[in-house]
């Protein structure tokens, strides 16, 4: 086969620049730290890179919306502590005004003290993230969730709860509402509460108050009688609508039993005298606050008033004890969610190392294995040099 001149110079220069070409891309290579180049080098690693640097992206997502749910959670559950302890002094309160020695002057003393400690419990419902918005009002973040108004207080909020992603498929609870934290404690027992009746001028008190599994829901008045002084005082129970479900005589200490429940009344209720009892599963923790405020302000030293004010001290501590239970309980479930939140980081740390492990592999270069192929290449582009200058400087003349 015959060789023209040309194609040995042709052959020659492609066989130099191919070597050059390669030479350069390894440099690159070194320079950049990166194997691949050009996604044409390998499609199917190029593919891997960029849904590697996805995962990635979105793993940083994930953990600064870790690092925001726990700083929210961080802030609930400060406030909710500051709220047991405001709590529990009013609960302080309560117990020392429940004295029957203690004089109506310094029940309306201490009536005054829990009017400003229910100004602290709202402020502390009220409270505020770095953005300016309002932490257990629901939905309705930017406006106020609590306000006091002459009878009692109100809340404007909604029942929403908000939830942050803190990975593909794990979302944590960030926002509880104030109707699930402050407004639906236990009230009474549980299954219902009790209140003597303002207009009563005997001495009744409620000693205790016990549902059974049998008790029927409703609503129901204990209606005392003594029509004359020599009459045995007698007891009426009615339900809603006035059907009438037990009546007996009174005896002090003894329990009035009616439809599942039982109430030990103490003391001596007069003629008319009731009691009333509410089957509210739930009840507002201000207005519980509210109630003792209202009934020591209006304290007076008769026998009758302090009867009265020893059976709102003792139903506002049974409904104190519900409240501070939920408030515990719901800052024992935000511990746990920060918990998960924290937990969740390390989760995401350890993904994000292995993300970058496979990352690495895919796209870093080997430098040991890339120096070697630049010499190498540098030794293929001189021969390739050198030969072509020996080719290219031969003449058929020199052989005649």
């Amino acid at each position: 086969m015959r060789v023209s001149t040309l194609q040995i110079f042709q052959q020659g220069i492609d066989n130099m620049l191919s070597k050059q070409r390669e030479l350069v891309d390894t440099q690159e290579q070194i320079a950049t730290g990166k194997r691949l180049l050009d996604a044409s080098e390998d499609p199917a690693a190029a593919a891997r890179v960029v849904e590697v640097s996805s995962q990635l992206a979105k793993i940083d997502q994930f953990q600064s919306n870790t690092t925001a749910a726990t700083n929210q959670l961080g802030l609930e559950e400060s406030a909710l502590a500051n709220f047991a302890t405001e709590l529990q002094r009013v609960r302080e309160l309560t117990l020392q005004a429940n004295n029957a020695t203690l004089r109506s002057d310094d029940k309306r003393a201490i009536s005054v003290e829990i009017s400003q400690r229910l100004e602290s419990l709202l402020d502390l419902a009220n409270t505020r993230d770095a953005a300016g918005e309002y932490i257990f009002a629901g939905f309705q973040s930017q406006s106020q969730p609590f306000t006091r108004t002459p009878t009692g207080v109100t809340y404007s909020g909604d029942d929403g709860q908000r939830f942050t992603q803190v990975s593909s498929g794990t979302t944590i609870q960030t926002r509880d509402s104030g109707q699930a934290v402050f407004l639906s404690a236990k009230a009474g027992n549980g299954k219902f509460d009790y209140r003597a009746t303002g207009t009563n001028s005997g001495t009744a008190t409620v000693a205790s108050a016990v549902a059974t599994n049998t008790y029927t829901a409703d609503t129901y008045t204990i209606t005392f009688t003594k029509a004359n002084p020599t009459d045995p005082i007698t007891y009426a129970v009615t339900r809603t609508g006035g059907a009438q479900v037990a009546t007996g005589n009174y005896t002090a200490g003894a329990a009035i039993t009616f439809a599942g429940a039982e109430l030990q009344i103490e003391g001596t209720p007069a003629h008319s005298d009731t009691i009333v009892v509410t089957s509210n599963a739930k009840q507002s923790i201000f207005t519980t606050v509210q109630d003792l405020v209202d009934s020591f302000s209006t304290a007076t030293d008769t026998a009758a008033s302090r009867a009265l004010g020893n059976n709102e001290a003792s139903r506002g501590l049974t409904n104190l004890d519900q409240a501070l239970e939920r408030i515990l309980m719901k800052q024992a479930e935000v511990g746990v969610r920060m918990r998960r939140a924290d937990d969740q980081v390390d989760i995401n740390e350890h993904f994000n190392i292995q993300l970058q492990e496979t990352l690495s592999d895919l796209q870093d270069l080997d430098y040991t294995e890339a120096i070697t192929r630049l010499n190498m290449q540098m030794v293929a582009l001189q021969a390739a040099q050198q030969s072509f200058a020996k080719i290219q400087g031969q003449n058929l003349f020199d052989y005649l």
